[in-house]
C-alpha cells in the first residue's frame, strides 16, 4: 500500500508540474544505461500500449525510480522519460 501511495503522489506531482516534454533525451540515455534498466526490461523492453501518454510514461519511470531505489531527482526522471519517448514511445509533443 505504501508503494502505491508513493506512486500516486509522485505521479500527481509530475503530472501537475510538467505539461510539456522538458527532459533531455541525451542525459536520459546515460541515466538509463547507468541504472541498467534493461536488466528488468530486457524480455519486453517497453510497451507503448500500457503507457499511451507521455504523462503515464513519466509516472512509470517514477514508479521504477522509487521501487528500485535508483535515486533520480524529478528532472532526471524527466530526462529518462524523454529518452524512452524518443527511442520507444514516440508520444507527440
Amino acid at each position: 500500500m505504501k508503494k502505491l501511495a508513493i506512486f500516486v503522489s509522485t505521479s500527481l506531482t509530475l503530472l501537475i508540474s510538467n505539461s510539456s516534454f522538458a527532459g533531455s533525451p541525451e542525459a536520459g540515455k546515460s541515466l538509463h544505461d547507468e541504472a541498467n534498466c534493461l536488466r528488468c526490461h530486457a524480455d519486453k523492453p517497453y510497451n507503448p500500449t500500457k503507457t499511451d501518454t507521455y504523462e503515464k510514461l513519466v509516472a512509470a519511470v517514477s514508479f521504477c525510480n522509487n521501487n528500485m531505489n535508483v535515486g533520480w531527482f524529478d528532472d532526471e526522471v524527466e530526462d529518462v522519460a524523454a529518452y524512452l519517448n524518443q527511442k520507444y514511445y514516440k508520444h507527440p509533443n
